[in-house]
């Protein structure tokens, strides 16, 4: 187990000393012993843990923690906690008196906060003395005053601000006024509004949540609740009162709002779209629901909301910009034209015509705000959890929509007004999937921290990773890290398809190279292959469409590093859409932007709290940013939260999160005579081939290559853990049978690129011959050794089946017998004389050969400059062979495979009768190793979770067993605490030689040497190598 934990040391001045550290523990260790280390500073050698004669005391929020029975990965003591010394830390100093309001910040350049209303006068400014302090230079020192009484009224005056007061567009004097439920409370560029208590009740109601389940490993498993599409009936819009030149087909930005009945908006990027979430119908009251409330979610076939997606700036499609929808689109576009000429609206300022009501247009804007959660229902969100936390599943018709502001907005009927309602682009939109933010650097990081907070709050990891590159040497490295610091908390960030990196981030130049060249591999690998970079807009948009994730997000702040880098970046942002990556790009003026950005959000005014789109966009939007505390507390409250197996089209199964493979074989304790004993039971005709894979919901997984064979085929995507299971599978056929009767022979179709690969199962005696596909002549020649073994075997069964030349081989001999006169040969002898001799056939029996290949889809179609690309066919032409004759010669074949629709076709494919498919990147991999889709949808913090198609097409799921694991008895017991070095996230994780861990060798080893006595005692002796 291993969780990050910040302790905060005593004060110094104005500020308490923190450090963060990672601590490595087994399950279950308490407080205690850890304590020393922690109040100490960190433990920063990384040695074990000691418990020192006295430790401070250590607090969690107001919480004194016993070091005895506060246990590490409980809570409190979960990943991204912060502990502090001798003292409650600031704003825990104990419990608080029950609140008769909450206050939201709804929108602004501070927006975010939940503030709790207790009752009596609370005051409303810039300034520090402030109640509810507002970092908003338009917002006066002391700018209103909000009062409870105490029935729970709440009034609202202005204390004679400079700027003014407006609830719901009124002006407020110094004279108090009701302020009611749902109000927005404007001051400056800032928006509020109120969450009373109901009647009868003396404090607001909590936010909903949902269950949360402590692991024990540091971690809250989340069971989501089923996902809802939006309702599909409102949309907004603004039209540009001079569209430029060639735009003309292009409507302006929308924002949705009602409409009388479905409809289907036009052209333009970036969508506020309609499908609204659980939008009411007119003149619904919405005052007590909060953000977040829970909704009743059903899932739909994807595509089937086909009413809206409405857009937010031009260029553009409806919502997911799916090339279908073009008949839309023009439809939308010619409806919007004669509705603007019909009601003869000139621009972006025209007066709206209230024909449907103030009442009408408030309750509409109302639920446009609840379907774009504003900053204040983010941060509840996460740390609720709240029903909408992760909600925007794979399929989800506002996936990848961010929120950047609000204004006031015109319904798509094009006669009223919907005030302050939100304003998202799409980054789906093939004309908006780089959004470009620029401004100054204070402003511009607060709403950069808004949009990535509120996608990452909505969008479950599984489905959207986060990837940051901040490597601008123009701007300090401490700063950089300041900055930035809270998105390491976030679990968007873990690397989670094979990177070679703790953490997705690049805080220097060599890593950003590592990032960006982690990215250009997927383009490589996805459907525009190797000529990517120049691949035409039509193409990128056709794959983006077929698409169905999962995302990632690629933050770039200012100038990724060097000429590489910036020509990289322009590529990914031109061909990224079409395996799903998205570009955020900041700089300080739009100039600096990428040239790609298809949006451009640029902060303006003097102050810098408004925002202007480009190319188009209103007259006047605000800002929506967060404070920098703001955005720590949310990335900690989402720290330990996982996905639970109950999520939505997630596992679910009753298999345990890991297995030992020695546990499922009942070698817990691996010893000869163990084996041995195995070994003397009965075996079938020719011999066994039978391998546990691991543990599945009844019990251990087993397969069969002779009863259910010949071949297996296992599939899944980088680091779900092929290689693993393969040597999983080549341990557990071991175990099974005696080396003289199974023989190995282990393929590594990648060389060692990536990592030992099947190198670490030489050491057991049934492999004959090992090959890393790295030396084309060796390759060669292990081709030719292998089809002579099959030519070998050809002509000696003559003809036969393995199993039925085996039968014929152990069955007795009977001479004929003589015919009168003639004495038979054994007559000379005595003691045979007058009876009939039984004799056997003298072959030697024939070896089971097993041909294990990893990584057989690199062989196949191996790399340009690969240096066993040029004799990778003559390997493949060899393994066809065993596929195709493999069952009759007594041949088996366990291939694994990374990219399954490049080894489609093939023999090796047509004649895997078992198949296994681990986590898959898409949905379509996964049908095509095991019919279903369900490995799409396994957690990414899953290794060798999988499903098992057998010969009948029953899918069973299981967990593979792990045999490079060490014995629990040698493992690390005793805990650690090292400092974190956040700037080095983005390096390879340290790798040291098993030696140094100095806690005794594998699982696998230990069987290895187990396997070799046994065999050495039963006179077992290797099948002679190929080579």
């Amino acid at each position: 187990m291993q969780i990050r934990l910040t302790v905060l040391g005593p004060r110094g001045g104005r500020t308490a000393r923190s450090c963060d550290v990672l601590v490595t523990a087994p399950a279950g260790t308490p407080l205690g012993a850890v304590a020393g280390a922690l109040a100490s500073g960190s433990g920063g050698s990384g040695q074990p843990a000691r418990a020192g004669k006295s430790t401070p005391p250590l607090y969690a929020g107001a919480e004194r923690l016993d070091p005895a029975t506060a246990v590490l990965g409980v809570p409190p003591l979960l990943d991204g906690a912060v502990l502090s010394l001798h003292a409650p830390a600031d704003g825990h100093d104990g419990g608080r008196a029950a609140a008769a309001a909450r206050l939201h910040v709804v929108g602004g350049p501070d927006a975010g906060g939940v503030h709790l209303l207790q009752g009596g006068r609370i005051r409303v400014g810039r300034s520090v003395d402030a109640d509810v302090p507002l970092d908003d230079p338009d917002v006066s020192r002391l700018h209103c005053a909000v009062t409870v009484d105490g029935e729970g009224r709440v009034t609202v005056a202005d204390l004679g601000s400079t700027n003014g007061t407006a609830l719901d567009g009124a002006p407020v004097g110094e004279r108090a006024v009701p302020f009611p439920a749902g109000a927005l409370l404007r001051i400056g560029e800032s928006t509020l509004r109120l969450e009373p208590a109901p009647p009868g009740s003396a404090a607001p109601p909590p936010p909903a949540s949902i269950p949360a389940i402590p692991d024990a490993e540091g971690h809250l498993q989340v069971t989501l609740p089923p996902t809802s599409w939006p309702d599909t009936g409102r949309v907004a819009t603004w039209q540009p009162a001079h569209p430029a030149d060639g735009a003309a087909e292009r409507p302006g930005p929308r924002a949705a709002a009602p409409s009388d009945g479905p409809t289907t908006t036009g052209t333009g990027s970036g969508s506020v779209g309609a499908d609204t979430r659980a939008a009411p119908v007119p003149g619904e009251d919405r005052a007590e629901a909060a953000p977040g409330a829970p909704v009743r979610r059903d899932t739909p076939q994807r595509g089937l909301s086909e009413q809206t997606r409405a857009v937010a700036l031009p260029q553009g499609r409806r919502g997911g910009g799916r090339a279908a929808e073009a008949g839309s689109r023009m439809a939308g576009a010619i409806g919007s034209w004669a509705r603007r000429l019909t009601a003869g609206r000139g621009g972006p300022g025209a007066d709206g015509h209230e024909g449907g009501g103030t009442t009408y247009d408030r309750a509409d804007a109302a639920a446009l705000r609840e379907r774009w959660p504003d900053p204040a229902a983010v941060l509840l969100t996460a740390l609720g959890p709240g029903p909408r936390l992760w909600e925007r599943a794979l399929g989800h018709p506002d996936l990848l929509t961010v929120r950047l502001g609000t204004a006031d907005l015109t319904a798509e009927d094009g006669f009223r007004t919907l005030p302050a309602v939100p304003f998202t682009v799409d980054l789906r939109d093939p004309h908006t999937h780089v959004l470009g933010l620029a401004g100054p650097r204070p402003r511009l990081s607060g709403l950069a921290r808004s949009v990535i907070a509120q996608l990452c709050a909505l969008h479950p990891p599984g489905a959207l990773e986060v990837v940051l590159i901040s490597a601008d040497r123009s701007r300090p490295a401490e700063q950089r890290a300041e900055e930035w610091g809270w998105l390491y908390w976030l679990p968007h960030l873990r690397p989670a398809h094979g990177q070679d990196c703790r953490l997705l981030a690049a805080s220097d130049r060599e890593q950003a190279e590592a990032r960006v060249t982690e990215v250009v591999r997927r383009i490589e690998e996805g459907p525009l292959g190797t000529g990517w970079a120049t691949a035409t807009p039509e193409e990128v948009a056709e794959a983006a469409a077929r698409r169905e994730g999962p995302y990632t997000l690629l933050v770039v702040d200012g100038d990724p590093g060097s000429a590489y880098l910036r020509e990289a970046a322009g590529r990914i942002a031109a061909a990224g859409p079409s395996v799903g990556v998205h570009l955020l790009c900041l700089a300080e003026s739009p100039e600096r932007l990428a040239a790609r950005c298809g949006a451009v959000a640029v902060l303006e005014g003097d102050v810098a709290t408004t925002l202007r789109m480009e190319p188009h966009g209103p007259e006047h939007m605000t800002m929506e940013a967060v404070s920098a505390a703001w955005a720590e507390r949310f990335a900690r409250a989402l720290a330990p939260l996982r996905e639970g197996d109950a999520a939505p089209g997630r596992t679910r199964s009753a298999l345990p999160p890991t297995a030992r493979l020695l546990d499922e074989l009942d070698l817990a304790l691996a010893t000869p005579a163990k084996i041995t004993t195995r070994w003397a039971g009965p075996a079938p005709s020719g011999g066994s081939a039978a391998a546990v894979l691991g543990a599945g919901p009844e019990g251990r997984v087993l397969v069969d290559l002779v009863a259910e064979g010949p071949h297996l085929l296992v599939g899944g995507a980088a680091g779900s853990g092929k290689t693993e299971l393969l040597r999983s599978v080549a341990a557990a056929l071991s175990a099974g049978e005696r080396p003289d009767r199974l023989a190995l022979v282990l393929v590594d179709g990648a060389g060692t690129e990536r990592g030992e690969g099947l190198r670490t199962c030489t050491d057991l005696p049934h492999v004959s011959t090992y090959l890393s596909a790295c030396d084309p002549v060796r390759m060669r020649e292990f081709a030719q050794a292998l089809t002579a073994e099959l030519k070998r075997r050809d002509e000696l069964l003559d003809g036969a089946d393995f199993g039925q030349w085996h039968e014929r081989r152990r069955l007795p001999v009977v001479p004929r017998q003589a015919e009168p006169g003639h004495a038979p040969a054994a007559a000379a002898d005595p003691q045979v004389r007058g009876a009939v001799r039984v004799r056997t056939r003298t072959t030697e029996p024939l070896p089971r050969l097993v041909v294990v290949v990893d990584d057989f889809d690199v062989l196949v179609a191996p790399a340009l400059g690969s240096p066993g690309r040029p004799a990778a066919g003559s390997v493949v032409r060899a393994l066809e062979s065993v596929a195709r004759d493999g069952e009759r010669l007594g041949v088996h074949l366990v291939a694994a495979t990374g990219r399954p629709e490049r080894t489609a076709g093939t023999h090796t494919d047509d004649s895997a009768r078992l198949r296994i498919a681990l986590r898959t990147e898409e949905p379509e991999s996964a049908a095509l190793l095991v019919a279903v889709e369900d490995p799409a949808t396994v957690d990414d913090g899953l290794p060798g979770r999988g499903y098992l198609r057998r010969p009948d097409g029953g899918v069973t799921a299981f967990q593979a067993g792990r045999v490079s694991g060490r014995i629990p008895r040698t493992a690390t017991l005793r805990p650690t605490v090292v400092p974190l070095e956040w700037d080095r996230m983005g390096d390879p994780p340290a790798r040291r030689p098993v030696r140094e861990l100095g806690n005794g060798p594998t699982d696998l080893a230990l069987l290895a040497s187990a396997l070799q006595r046994a065999a050495e005692s039963a006179a077992a002796d290797p099948v002679p190598p190929l080579l």
